[in-house]
């Protein structure tokens, strides 16, 4: 096994936890491409893990993802109502109730065991190719929750929460996943592409369209490589529409062939589950091809049903358009905010679809070259690169601090505040007060403020928590209105006395209000502990 040494770069394993698949990558060389670190062997390098979770009768346990070759899907498809899909989606639930299980299922249990299973493949292919086993990560997420706190903070605990082979994971970071692809093809544009449209500047604008398993983002990003890794300047996404949208398109034309030329339709889950792998392998076979021929097994017979690319499209138009307007809403905003878009670059399987290309290409009219690059692959990729840049300080002794070499920042991935960070204040003749902004966006991570004076008027005092992601500059002020509240801390406190607040903003995003009282006496709470009493 290969050893990283002292004062050598940390390893840090990029993470795709999809609705649909996982794939999880590791960048070794600033200047290279990412492993891929799904093994061969199980035939995952296409379409990556699936992350489809199986809930065990009757209390629950274990629950399982991937185990011994097979995907729970595969492995428990006589059990489709143990089997729950789009788990990411499903966070906001808290739990879900399932046939034959005793109490409801925490969402963040089944999510963490998608991640245990996922980093479990690549500590595999990592063994594979020499490597120590790696459990410091970085993970992406829609970018439609970039602005939900608690289902992040969600998300991190409910994988730290979960170990891989008697090791806790590490959450080190998280990014959108519009910004990882950003940043996945910045690097194309520095280093891969024809030299003749080789990017010499050190940023590059792009319009991401994700359509992923289960939902779609669009995001315009800029990537840089140089301070920040990326500028997120707008978002929208539809949580509803994702590929598995149009495979239920197809799957319900099977049905409709199915019940006027053999009049059958399907009695229980376990048939209209062999339906829906037929109208997914129809969607696989129509990216290449203009029809798909699928047989239906019924009893001790065959029934074929077929469809062609223009039916998929038409059936599909909808779904499409919903899509296409969001983009055309981008596009716009951009405009209107001075924003020039370089690209438009697809991500997720589901862009595949040859009707996503050509739709997007009618729309821009020519007037951008829209790009599907690696668009399984992209979202783990970029996660690689941002968390090459993460180095975590480490504990030093003084019998190790004198062997340690210092480790250089990466230039590409350092770690900045890409929002602006403060608390409610009075403010003179605003009856609402403003946001004063302690923490600045661009500084780097972790980041700590200087203090800010405030007057307890009572034994309780509320920090309001805000942030903002148009820029704001450290004691920079806004209406509370233009800024996202965050959290709300409530400290106790001596009536009438004077303190201090400072704010610092961790690596791990996670956000922690400091109250010292004239005595010099701290109280810290962030939005870490604050939240996983919430989830």
């Amino acid at each position: 096994m290969s050893q990283i040494k002292k004062g050598t770069h940390r390893p840090i394993l990029g993470c795709d936890i999809g609705n649909g698949f996982g794939y999880v990558s590791l960048l070794q060389q600033q200047a290279g491409d990412p492993l891929s670190l799904l093994p061969s062997k199980y035939q995952l390098s296409d379409l990556g893990m699936p992350t489809t979770a199986y809930v065990t009768p009757p209390d629950g346990a274990p629950i399982v993802v991937f185990q011994k070759g097979k995907a729970a899907e595969k492995r428990y498809q006589k059990y489709p109502k143990q089997l729950v899909h789009a788990v990411k989606t499903r966070l906001k639930e808290g739990s879900i109730a399932l046939p034959e299980v005793e109490t409801p299922v925490p969402v963040a249990q089944l999510y963490g065991a998608i991640a245990r299973d996922l980093v479990t493949l690549a500590e595999e292919e990592l063994k594979n190719k020499g490597i120590d086993p790696i459990y410091d990560l970085a993970f992406t997420f829609p970018a439609s929750i970039a602005d939900d706190a608690a289902v992040l903070e969600q998300m991190q605990q409910a994988i730290q929460a979960v170990e891989v082979d008697g090791h806790p994971l590490r959450v080190l970071g998280r990014l959108p996943e519009p910004a990882a692809v950003a940043i996945d093809y910045l690097h194309y544009m520095q280093h891969i592409a024809p030299e003749d449209i080789r990017l010499k500047e050190e940023q590059f604008t792009v319009l991401v369209y994700d359509l992923g398993h289960g939902t779609f983002d669009t995001a315009v990003v800029t990537a840089q490589s140089k301070g920040s890794p990326y500028q997120l300047h707008a978002k929208d996404g539809l949580p509803m529409v994702g590929g598995k949208d149009f495979d239920q398109v197809l799957y319900q034309e099977f049905c409709r062939q199915l019940r006027e030329q053999y009049d059958y339709a399907p009695k229980n889950e376990r048939e209209r589950q062999k339906i829906l792998q037929a109208a997914v392998q129809a969607k696989f076979e129509l990216t290449d091809g203009e029809s798909s021929v699928q047989q239906i097994p019924v009893k001790e017979e065959y029934y074929e049903v077929e469809v062609t690319q223009a039916q998929f499209e038409a059936l599909s138009q909808e779904l499409m358009v919903q899509t296409l307007e969001l983009v055309q809403e981008m596009l716009e905003e951009s405009e209107a905010n001075g924003v020039t878009i370089q690209c438009i670059v697809l991500s997720g399987g589901a862009s595949k679809m040859p009707m996503v290309k050509r739709n997007l290409e009618a729309l821009v009219e020519g007037a951008l070259p829209v790009v599907l690059y690696r668009p399984s692959e992209a979202v783990s990729y970029g996660a690689a690169r941002f968390a090459y840049g993460i180095q975590p300080e480490e504990e030093q002794t003084e019998d190790t601090a004198s062997t340690m070499l210092p480790v250089q920042p990466n230039p590409v991935l350092e770690q900045f505040t890409d929002c602006g960070y403060g608390i409610w204040m009075p403010a003179e003749g605003k009856l609402d007060g403003q946001v004063r902004f302690l923490v600045g966006s661009g500084q780097r991570r972790p980041a700590v403020s200087y203090p800010a004076t405030v007057v307890s008027q009572s034994s309780r005092m509320v920090i309001k928590l805000y942030r903002s992601q148009s820029g704001q500059e450290q004691n920079s002020a806004a209406d509370t209105e233009q800024c996202h509240s965050m959290l709300w801390f409530p400290f106790d406190v001596t009536a009438g006395q004077r303190y201090q607040v400072r704010l610092i903003v961790r690596e791990d995003y996670s956000v922690v209000v400091e109250l010292t009282d004239e005595e010099g006496n701290v109280t810290q709470k962030s939005t870490s502990d604050l939240l996983s009493k919430l989830i």
